[in-house]
C-alpha cells in the first residue's frame, strides 16, 4: 500500500539529552562491553535452565554443532521460553553478510501437538509476500530457510534469519541517562508503523510489541571475527554429560557497528522480530495477548480485538523505550502486586473513560463488576500523579516537545480500537511528520 509514500526526515541526526528518567526501567542488560554475569551460576540457574530440556522442551546444543548440513554453531546469542538462539556460520556462504546467521530453535512440542503455534506459516507468507515493495518488507526480520532437527527431546523446528545487533532493551544504554534521543526513537517509530502495516496487510497481528522483540539492525559483519569472536569465553561442554547443561548467552551488542567510522548507531535501522506468538486475523493462537503492562483496553476487558490492538501496544511501548518509563503497571501498593481494576484505573485517568459499545463488547463480568455508567472504574481513588505531560512523564523534552509527543499517543492509543488511526493518518502526526 505505502510503496510510493515519500518519507520526511527519516535520516535525522540525533540531539542528544541528558535528563534523568523518572521512573527507570530495571533490567538485566549488561553494559556494552561486559560479559554476562550468569557463568558462575547453577547450571539450573542459567538462562533458560536444565528443566527446559526434557522430552517435547529444548534441543541440547553444543558449540561446534552443525546443523542441516550446512550451519556451524559459533555462540549462543539469546533464548527465551520457547527456543533458543544461536550465531551459527554459513558453511556455504560465498560473502562475509551472508556467512553469520542468527539459528532459532524450538521446543520439540511448539508443532506436532493440538495447539501448534504459527510462527512457521506466518513467517513463510512474510518471505513470499508477492508485493516486496511494500515499505514495512524491509523492517521485519524475515525467515531466510528452515529445516527440521532430530534430537533426544524430540522433532525441532529451526529457523535461519539474518543476524541482528541488539534489541530495544539494552539499546538505550549508548545515550546519556540510558534514553533514546528524540530524532533516533522518531526513526525507529516510523520503520515500526511500517513493518506493523505490512503485517496488517498480510492479516497478522503481532500481539507481542516490546523492546526485546525489536532489533537493531547489523551494520559492520566484519566485527564478528575481529571483534567478537575473539572476545567472547567458549564455555567448556561435555557431550558425555547424563544431563544437558545450559550455557549463557553472549550478546553481539558491542559488535554490529564501527564506532570510529560513520556507522554509528544512531544511525542504526530496526526490524521488528520475533512472531512467535502472532495471530493471524482469521484465527487467533489466543485470547490473551500482549505484555500485561501493555495490554489493550480490548483484551483487558476480554472483547474482540484485530489489527488495531497492536496500535495500543505500539503507542504504550514507545513512552517505555523513548524515556526509559513504563506507562501503566497495574500494581497495588504496599505487596506491589497486579490488579485488573488498578490498571484500568491507569488507563481512564490517562486516557478518559471506556465508551459504551466498547463495554458492550466485553466480558460482562468484568464490565458489571468494575465499571460504572460513565466508563470509569467504580470506588476507585482520585489520581493524584502528575500528567501525561509533565516531565516526570517525559523527562528531558521542553514543553512544545512533550505536547507534540503527547498528541502522538493520543492519537495512536484511543481506548475504543475502532477509533484508532490509519497507518497513514498516524505518519502524518506532526510527531513523525513522515508523509509529505
Amino acid at each position: 500500500m505505502y510503496a510510493s509514500f515519500k518519507m520526511n526526515g527519516v535520516q535525522d541526526k540525533p540531539e542528544l539529552s541528558a535528563a534523568q528518567p523518572a521512573f527507570p526501567l530495571t533490567s538485566n542488560v549488561n553494559h556494552p562491553l561486559e560479559h554476562p554475569t550468569q557463568t558462575d551460576a547453577a547450571p539450573e540457574e542459567i538462562e533458560e535452565g536444565r528443566a527446559a530440556y526434557r522430552p517435547g522442551g529444548l534441543h541440547p546444543v553444543y558449540i561446534g554443532d552443525i546443523f542441516d548440513d550446512r550451519f556451524k554453531v559459533l555462540s549462543k546469542i539469546g533464548y527465551g521460553r520457547y527456543s533458543t538462539v544461536w550465531l551459527v556460520r554459513d558453511l556455504q556462504a560465498n560473502n562475509i553478510q551472508h556467512e553469520f546467521r542468527a539459528l532459532k530453535i524450538l521446543r520439540a512440542e511448539a508443532y506436532g501437538g493440538d495447539n501448534d503455534i504459527f510462527e512457521r506459516e506466518i513467517l513463510t507468507h512474510f518471505r513470499n509476500a508477492e508485493d516486496r515493495d511494500l515499505y514495512g518488507y524491509r523492517y521485519v526480520c524475515h525467515l531466510i530457510t528452515q529445516f527440521e532437527h532430530q534430537g533426544p527431546n524430540g522433532t525441532h523446528i529451526c529457523f535461519i534469519f539474518e543476524l541482528m545487533g541488539e534489541t530495544l532493551l539494552s539499546f538505550g544504554a549508548w545515550f546519556p541517562n540510558d534514553m533514546i534521543p528524540y530524532s533516533v526513537m522518531r526513526r525507529f517509530a516510523i520503520q515500526l508503523v511500517l513493518a506493523l502495516d505490512f503485517a496488517h496487510e498480510l492479516n497478522v497481528v503481532h500481539t507481542d510489541i516490546k523492546p526485546d522483540n525489536i532489533f537493531v539492525k547489523f551494520r559492520d559483519y566484519s566485527l564478528i571475527e575481529s571483534g567478537y569472536l575473539k572476545h567472547i569465553t567458549i564455555p567448556q561442554q561435555d557431550r558425555e554429560e547424563s544431563q544437558y547443561c545450559p550455557i549463557p548467552s553472549w550478546p553481539l551488542r558491542a559488535f554490529y557497528f564501527n564506532r570510529s567510522d560513520d556507522a554509528r548507531v544512531d544511525e542504526s535501522d530496526i526490524a521488528l522480530g520475533d512472531w512467535g506468538v502472532a495471530s493471524w486475523t482469521t484465527k487467533h493462537l489466543t485470547e490473551k495477548i500482549q505484555p500485561v503492562a501493555l495490554r489493550s483496553p480490548e483484551v483487558l476487558i476480554e472483547a474482540p480485538w484485530g489489527t488495531t490492538t497492536d496500535w495500543w501496544n505500539f503507542g504504550a511501548v514507545l513512552l517505555e523505550v523513548f524515556r526509559a518509563v513504563r506507562m501503566f503497571s497495574g500494581r497495588v501498593s504496599p505487596e506491589g502486586h497486579y490488579e485488573l481494576k488498578k490498571h484500568l484505573t491507569e488507563i481512564v485517568d490517562m486516557f478518559g473513560p471506556f465508551p459504551t459499545n466498547l463495554l458492550e463488547k466485553g466480558n460482562q463480568d468484568i464490565v458489571g463488576k468494575l465499571f460504572d455508567s460513565e466508563g470509569r472504574i467504580q470506588d476507585a481513588d482520585p489520581s493524584e500523579g502528575p500528567g501525561l505531560l509533565s516531565e516526570d512523564w517525559l523527562p528531558g523534552l521542553d514543553l512544545e516537545q512533550r505536547e507534540c509527543f503527547v498528541s502522538f499517543l493520543k492519537t495512536v492509543m484511543r481506548i475504543d480500537p475502532d477509533e484508532r488511526p490509519s497507518p497513514e493518518d498516524i505518519l502524518r502526526h506532526p510527531w513523525l511528520g513522515a508523509l509529505a
